[in-house]
């Protein structure tokens, strides 16, 4: 006798337009490849594990990073992670394709015909989701590597350019949520209190990994204002952003304007910002945990 989930199953596919035999099909499938799937995605998790605990070693963690005393940044330096960037446009892109399948999916998860190849296809697109993420931050983190660059300044450079200058939304990405064991479940992410959860849960991380930063920052800015000039009005919005981060945990850095000297360091790189820019990869970028 079938045991209740066992069965649950076979009536959900079946539901889907799947016949008793695609089932079969399935479950041997799912028990053959099963070992060497796991297997795969352990070895992609720990690789990835691996050039990050290197990334970090070399360059700190997040909240070690110091951004320029001056404010600006270098052109050099948005090189590298604009580079960076645009050399993940091939598992960027795979990556994408397999996020609009599945949203696709999801939105029309009630109609009441299925095609079976839609439904072994989402299934394969599935579990295959979370060794891709891992494949996509591993090679991320590769080549920030290699071309100098630690995660805490990347992300300095992406919550900058992308949220305070080019406005994109904290909560852009894909429609399902990533977990701390690694999973993926659907959400219900269009409803207004939903939105507003994900856009206090993102600023609350962001302003745990920025806020050190602008101290760092802070801190070199003194050190640097004893033995040269440094612009008043720059110390001074420093300062005033500092203080305004403390009280609220929740305000998004700079959601008042940038300071142009900034704004001065995006400026000639707008296009290429605007290009590199993934709505769907957004919360992905900051799905990263260092120990």
């Amino acid at each position: 006798m079938e045991s209740p989930k066992k069965s649950s199953t076979k009536n959900w596919l079946i539901g889907c337009g799947i016949g008793c035999g695609v089932v079969i099909v399935i479950g041997i499938v799912l028990v053959v490849s099963g070992v060497f799937f796991v297997k795969n995605m352990v070895n992609t998790f720990e690789e990835s594990e691996d050039v990050l605990k290197t990334l970090t070693k070399k360059y700190g963690k997040i909240y070690d990073y110091s951004p320029s005393p001056y404010g600006s940044i270098k052109s050099s330096r948005m090189e590298v992670f604009l580079n960076t960037r645009e050399s993940l446009k091939t598992v960027k892109e795979e990556l994408e394709r397999s996020i609009e399948f599945l949203s696709e999916e999801q939105k029309d998860e009630r109609e009441p015909k299925r095609k079976s190849g839609g439904v072994l296809k989402k299934i394969r697109t599935g579990i295959g989701l979370i060794p891709r993420i891992a494949e996509y931050l591993k090679q991320r983190n590769q080549a920030l590597l290699e071309a100098g660059m630690g995660i805490g300044e990347y992300y300095y450079i992406y919550t900058i350019s992308y949220y305070g200058w080019l406005n994109k939304p904290i909560t852009d990405g894909l429609p399902i949520d990533i977990n701390d064991d690694n999973g993926f479940d659907y959400q219900h992410w269009e409803d207004e209190e939903s939105k507003e959860i994900r856009h206090d849960l993102a600023v609350r991380r962001l302003h745990q990994m920025i806020l050190p930063m602008l101290k760092n920052q802070q801190e070199q800015l003194l050190e640097k204002s004893q033995q040269e000039q440094i612009s008043d009005a720059w110390a001074k919005a420093l300062e005033q952003e500092i203080k305004a981060l403390e009280s609220n945990r929740y305000r998004l850095i700079w959601q008042d304007g940038l300071p142009e000297v900034i704004v001065s360091s995006l400026r000639p790189y707008k296009h290429r910002l605007e290009s590199s820019y993934s709505p769907s990869l957004n919360n992905i970028e900051m799905i990263i945990e260092q120990h």
